[in-house]
């Protein structure tokens, strides 16, 4: 998969790059672990476990990008 993480993951943590993100994981475009690695490249403090979850409820549908963009990361 040759996305470009850095233009999915720029850091600012507004709402519309965090709906971006996880609209991203659910339609295939980046991997949960490539979810991860994004997240930490932006200093995220979480353990990738937990990001790593929070990666397979977006994907499976458990988690809408709307509530994942609500949590005001």
């Amino acid at each position: 998969m040759a996305t470009n993480l850095k233009k999915i993951f720029k850091g600012k943590e507004t709402k519309r790059e965090e709906m971006t993100e996880a609209k991203d994981v659910r339609k295939g475009k980046i991997t949960p672990k490539q979810y991860v690695k994004g997240e930490k490249g932006e200093g995220e403090k979480a353990s990738s476990k937990t990001l790593m979850a929070e990666a397979k409820r977006l994907k499976s549908g458990k988690e809408s990008p709307a509530m994942y963009a609500k949590k005001g990361k």
